[in-house]
């Protein structure tokens, strides 16, 4: 199923040249953007009225994702074995190193990875091995979610634009069930390549104020977010140091919004 936001012609294209294949493909037009948080949601939805009597899983995938042959069948046997409800897997980018990381409750395997002390797959299994690893959230390029757990939660929040609603949504389903990393099962981040123009600049540093807004909306407002409060801070630092002391105005503005004014980053207050 794919949610088409823009009601994209090349999108429609591809969609209509791949009917005839081995899956059935449902393309999802909103009749507006309504974002990534928006987009999901109405996606999840669709699924679980569309296939009610035979849906067990939501596969939840960036459109700029690849998949290893073997990865599904690896994430559902490590949550039936975990009694997990929501999987995440080994995520990697074009050069094959690891990228997109969970934030692991083992600290040793979550330092080692956040601290590029392995880099790639096959050295996280050397030092690791492949027994999943529990976390609290997780990045949304790819998750792996059981039905009952989706109609328990609730599919992601519509006031979320953009980043931030793959953070609240997976802190939301591991405040009362297992979330699990599974090293062995691998898929592939490929976004585009990008120029670095001074507007595409601008549109990346108005998203990561953003991320700051869901942050610390996240973390001071919601019961489930408070586990990532003490990373607050860090991430306001990191802003700042990445986009410079011009920025500081810009990030202490994202904080009286979602901090103070318990306002999430959606469309209408941004």
């Amino acid at each position: 199923m794919i949610v088409d936001n823009a009601d994209d012609p090349e999108t429609k294209a591809v969609v209509d040249s791949v009917q005839q294949g081995r899956f059935e493909v449902v393309r999802l037009v909103p009749g507006t953007n309504l974002g990534c948080g928006g987009g999901l949601a109405f996606g999840e939805n669709a699924a679980l009225e569309r296939y009610a009597g035979r849906l067990t899983h939501l596969w939840l995938l960036d459109d700029d994702t690849e998949l290893a042959p073997s990865a599904l069948e690896q994430l559902l046997a490590a949550m039936q074995s975990e009694g997990a409800a929501l999987a995440c897997p080994m995520i990697i980018n074009a050069e094959r190193e690891i990228d997109w990381f969970p934030g692991l409750l083992k600290r040793r395997e979550f330092n080692a990875i956040r601290n590029k002390r392995v880099r790639t797959p096959a050295e996280y299994l050397a030092s690791f091995g492949a027994k999943p690893v529990r976390f609290n959230w997780a990045t949304g390029v790819s998750l792996l979610i059981t039905r009952e757990a989706m109609e328990e939660v609730g599919a992601h929040r519509d006031d979320f634009w953009i980043r931030g609603e793959d953070l609240e949504f997976s802190l939301r389903i591991t405040a009362g069930m297992p979330g699990i990393f599974v090293p062995g099962a691998v898929v592939s981040h490929l976004p585009p390549s990008v120029s670095h123009s001074h507007q595409t600049l601008a549109a990346e540093q108005k998203k990561e104020v953003a991320k700051l807004q869901n942050i610390a909306f996240i973390s001071l407002h919601l019961p489930h977010g408070r586990r990532i409060l003490r990373t607050l801070p860090g991430n306001y630092f990191r802003h700042v140091r990445l986009w410079g002391l011009k920025s500081l105005l810009e990030a202490l503005g994202a904080f009286w919004r979602g901090g103070v004014r318990a306002l999430p980053a959606g469309a209408r207050t941004q």
